[in-house]
């Protein structure tokens, strides 16, 4: 598509979306229990992760929620697929389960080592990470997944974690209480899919148990088998070959006012001749004489485990306290494939894993008083963690990461104004093992991250909000002791400094257009001022590896709105980020900017039909290459017989990219994104 096209397409949008008063595509579950007594809006998504719950448009933070019934509507292959639906989110890897990375308003992974530390990502609350070359960030079944936020901008680095100058990725997986039907004590689902591209099989069972109010267990089980990713022109670009199977198990025990909880989950991924560069693909002739990056036997472990005890007494207020111990690890085991003429380099061969064990204590206390609302977090981490290497490889270092720190936030709601102010310090040591031969220094770090949003309500229908928050990224292994290019050592870097404001307006309301239309509309404009901001040189010894520039700058905005009027549900999200360096050059990270549109229509209790579109403008890159703009448009319909034999069984159809269109994400190191995929699922609840 032209990029004239492009742009004439978001603005005939805008200014559709100011006639329709539209919001986002991501439509999100009605409000329930205490908040069932205040005005309802269907469409308005309950947010989990920006302190206490609390529903989108009352949050003073630019945030999206997929919900269970999207995820049902995008029928996930991977990760990616969810978060393509997210205003500011890009995508940076391939269409492949293994190459998944992601860049939210221009920062996180860029396929530069260390890249993916600008986003924390957690699954149930655990921090994942995992960086290693020319391979994926993030490794998740999604057929696990319950709901996913995204939290845009460093407003959330004071509960999750300093440094998130992106973001939070805060995934959710099932719980027993999602299976088991009202007045049950046992309850699953099984379902059966299929994908043509990336070739994909799926096979799952999910079993909830719940014999007493205070006792509930899952077990879920998933096996996937992963073929070849094609693109429009019907060549393979990236080489999976996997079977994957995955384990969820939950289980939590209620004694009065205390409970404990126990979770693990286990992807354990076998691929046989699968490529190297999950990212790229074999890329045969890269440069003259170049063989490719090689397809090797590949082992993608993913384990997160968590015992959790909670103390909530009713007769006590101030109290509502947590204390949880969680390891994680990832791991990428390398050896060499079958095929001769493949071969990989002998450096990017063996193990290569970051194992995490944290602990964490945190309370919710209820400050509240006449006229007003006040809870304050208050909470303490220390983790430790450990990047491994079999293979002595400079482009690996291992090294040890140690780090505590301590937090709290304050939610003050008194009439019509909420004010959230934050403070998060956090201390960090990193030392390289005896493997690292270029340094043995030790690199020591603190960062103090304090923040303020409020959010004012104008009238029942109307809010304003911004906010202001400070974050320090301190740099991570890769940037200390990576030497892969011939760089030396980076142990002068300063920590990269961000200063974050946004402003925007919510509206929330019904009776529109119609007397039973419901809306929400929420728009934020940001601007981020990083110092010091990170970079590779790609530059020989003496030259460090990397060093810091003065300053960067990103601007931008998001626009999310949904519309609901009798059996139709219509969507807009759009997304425009700019960003430049100190000399005034674009930023190599910065995504296409973007609008996604959706149509659903509810033709019958049993039948849902939905279009999605996103339509993205063209970018130059600093290199003097243009990535074209591109429209991609997807269909979905899910059949749920209402009665009869035929009760409880779900059917998914769906078609992605079907125009077949080829075209490349400007955040993608190289290309083309995948072409059209045919999906279909079959689901039986119990």
């Amino acid at each position: 598509m032209p990029r004239h096209s492009i742009r004439g397409a978001l603005l005939a949008g805008t200014a559709c979306l100011t006639a329709l008063t539209f919001t986002a595509p991501l439509l999100a579950q009605e409000r329930a229990g205490a908040d069932s007594a205040q005005s309802t809006y269907v469409l308005d998504q309950i947010v989990l992760r920006a302190g206490k719950p609390k529903v989108a448009s009352e949050v003073p933070q630019s945030v999206s929620v997929v919900d269970s019934r999207q995820l049902e509507d995008i029928a996930p292959i991977h990760i990616g697929e969810v978060l393509a639906t997210v205003p500011g989110v890009a995508g940076v890897g391939s269409g492949s389960f293994f190459g998944q990375g992601f860049n939210i308003r221009g920062f996180g992974s860029s396929g530069a080592a260390a890249s993916e530390s600008g986003i924390v990502q957690l699954i149930d609350g655990e921090e994942k990470y995992y960086e290693s070359y020319r391979q994926g960030a993030l490794f998740v079944e999604p057929d696990f997944l319950r709901q996913v936020e995204v939290l845009r901008g460093p407003g959330s680095s004071t509960l999750y974690g300093s440094g998130a100058l992106g973001g939070v990725i805060a995934m959710e997986t099932i719980e027993a209480g999602d299976l088991i039907a009202e007045g049950q004590t046992f309850g699953g689902r099984t379902k059966l899919g299929y994908a043509s591209n990336p070739d994909t099989v799926l096979g799952s069972v999910a079993l909830g148990w719940r014999p007493a109010e205070d006792f509930e267990a899952l077990a879920a089980f998933a096996w996937r088998k992963l073929g070849d990713t094609k693109d429009a022109d019907g060549n393979t670009t990236v080489r999976a070959n996997s079977k994957t199977p995955n384990l969820l198990l939950k289980a939590k025990k209620t004694f009065g006012d205390q409970y404990v909880a126990f979770s693990y989950q286990h992807l354990e991924a076998k691929g046989d001749d699968q490529d190297f560069n999950q990212l790229e693909g074999a890329q045969v002739g890269l440069f003259p004489g170049f063989p490719g990056w090689g397809v090797g036997d590949i082992t993608t472990r993913d384990q997160t485990a968590r015992f959790i005890w909670g103390w909530n007494p009713e007769d006590n207020r101030y109290v509502d306290l947590t204390a949880t111990l969680s390891y994680t690890n990832t791991l990428k085991d390398v050896r060499q494939g079958d095929d001769p003429d493949e071969p990989i380099m002998d450096s990017l061969l063996g193990e290569r894993d970051y194992r995490l064990w944290k602990f964490k204590l945190s309370n919710v206390a209820d400050l509240s008083g006449a006229g007003y609302d006040h809870h304050l977090t208050t909470g303490a981490e220390v983790l430790k963690q450990d990047r491994s290497s079999s293979v002595p490889s400079s482009s690996h270092p291992e090294a040890y990461t140690r780090a505590w720190a301590a937090y709290a936030l304050s939610e003050l709601t008194w009439g019509d104004l909420t004010i959230n102010s934050g403070l998060r310090y956090e201390k960090q040591r990193t030392e390289p093992k005896s493997s690292v031969t270029v340094t043995d220094d030790t690199y020591d770090a603190d960062s103090v991250e304090p923040q303020v949003a409020a959010i004012y309500r104008l009238n029942d229908s109307l809010s304003v909000f911004g906010s202001v928050a400070f974050v320090n990224r301190m740099p991570t292994v890769d940037e200390l002791y990576d030497s892969f290019m011939g760089g030396a050592p980076s142990g002068d870097l300063k920590d990269e400094k961000g200063k974050n404001i946004e402003l925007g307006l919510s509206y929330h309301g019904s009776g529109i257009l119609t007397a039973s239309d419901e809306a929400v509309v929420k728009l934020t404009l940001f601007r981020n001022h990083i110092d010091d901001m990170i970079v590779r040189t790609n530059a020989p010894a003496p030259m460090p590896a990397y060093v810091n520039i003065d300053r960067a700058y990103l601007r931008g905005g998001e626009l999310e709105a949904t519309y609901s009027v009798a059996a139709w549900e219509f969507g807009a999200a759009f997304s425009v980020v700019n960003g430049v360096d100190q000399d005034g050059a674009d930023l190599d990270t910065l995504p296409n900017n973007r609008v996604t549109l959706q149509a659903i229509w509810q033709a019958s209790d049993a039948l849902r039909l939905g279009l999605r579109s996103t339509l993205a403008d063209g970018r130059d890159k600093p290199n003097g290459t243009h990535r074209a703009g591109y429209g991609v448009h997807d269909v979905f319909a899910t059949w749920v017989p209402q009665g009869g034999a035929a009760a409880g069984i779900e059917v998914h159809v769906g078609v992605d990219n079907v125009t077949d269109r080829d075209y490349t994400p400007a955040t993608w190191l190289s290309g083309p994104a995948p072409g059209r995929n045919f999906k279909l699922s079959v689901s039986r609840s119990f």
